[in-house]
């Protein structure tokens, strides 16, 4: 209607394809994007149609490209599915490997009396290694990371890594004592079980198992579904808690401001002037955003001396597609964004 918004989920726009959502009981379980013949914009589309298939998990749409009923699978992939595709690969189906931007940290409630003072997170972030989390949870799929900004970003620094160095228990427990901190600091682990993956379990037992390794640390696991988890997380009923992250868009700043700036995405209490009324801005006014970088850098030592979130992982991206479909290699960008007009079948 001309002075209505639309119902349901029809839209209307410009681009090289319409669009038709399929829908079951108030959820899209599939778009059909079909080839708009008013499209006048400068985009080569070289197919006519391609239906985009929702699944529950990624089991679920491993099943459906084995049964051949997809011809491709992303966003996202478990890091056990592409492990295996990496070490066994499968006649008829190629993996590709793609830049990966998604990242995986830890968050915490700094107003929690267990976290509160910036000695603990710090201590955590100088016991935890990242290298082995990543090889015995993730392999090949995964990689250590030191900075809220993932390395193939603009102005990435390894920020933690140049402030805390190798893991080292007697570093942690230099910084815990000098803090007067009493020791085993104790608190739970908290994390979602079925909104990141089936790793995620064996990650956060990972990093339990180091921690409580240390002897400084008494710490306890918990999973959550993710419909209670969320709410619970930005209640602030949780003192330390994982989260991932997908960039909305490949610029440092969508991995800084979310976290860092006022009404940040996690509802987190910490605090800092110096990012939220200078640095923050300063960055936004960059139009050439490798001017930019000196000012990301700041906002990194800034994260990795308060220690807000932990970063801990940077995630590979893998697309795993049938024989015949072409263009795989160009149709998932850095950003994971879908570019489906890249898409062909070979004949």
């Amino acid at each position: 209607p001309a002075k209505a918004p639309r119902d349901g989920f029809e839209v209307d726009g410009s681009g090289p394809y319409t669009m038709k959502p399929e829908v079951e009981d108030g959820q899209v379980v599939k778009v059909v994007f079909t080839r708009n013949p008013k499209y006048k914009g400068d985009l080569k589309v070289l197919n006519s149609k391609v239906e985009l298939d929702l699944f529950p998990d990624a089991e679920a749409m491993g099943k459906a490209l084995d049964d051949k009923k997809i011809d491709m699978m992303t966003r996202t992939m478990s890091p056990e599915q592409s492990q295996k595709m990496l070490m066994e690969p499968q006649e008829g189906v190629k993996l590709t490997e793609m830049p990966g931007l998604a990242i995986s940290y830890l968050a915490f409630n700094t107003e929690d009396p267990a976290v509160e003072n910036k000695a603990v997170r710090q201590a955590m972030a100088q016991v935890i290694d990242r290298g082995e989390i990543a090889g015995e949870v993730y392999g090949s799929t995964a990689e250590p990371l030191y900075s809220l900004i993932p390395s193939g970003i603009t102005g990435h620094t390894n920020s933690f890594f140049n402030t805390y160095g190798e893991p080292s228990t007697s570093a942690a427990a230099k910084t815990l004592q000098e803090a007067g901190i009493s020791t085993p600091v104790t608190f739970t682990l908290h994390y979602t079980t079925d909104h990141y993956g089936p790793a995620t379990a064996a990650e956060f037992k990972a990093l339990a198992k180091q921690l409580n390794g240390s002897g400084l640390f008494e710490v306890k696991v918990e999973g959550t579904p993710w419909s209670e988890y969320r709410p619970a997380q930005r209640k602030g009923e949780y003192a330390v808690y994982g989260m991932g992250w997908f960039p909305d868009f490949p610029d440092p700043d969508t991995y800084t401001a979310p976290f860092l700036d006022k009404n940040n995405f996690l509802n987190s209490p910490y605090r800092s002037a110096l990012a939220q009324e200078t640095l923050i801005p300063e960055s936004r006014s960059a139009a050439d955003r490798s001017t930019a970088s000196p000012i990301f850098e700041k906002l990194q030592d800034i994260v990795a001396k308060d220690v807000p979130v932990l970063p801990v992982w940077q995630g590979k991206q893998y697309v795993a597609s049938l024989d015949g479909l072409t263009g795989v290699e160009w149709a998932v960008t850095s950003s994971a964004d879908l570019q489906l007009w890249e898409l062909g079948k070979s004949t």
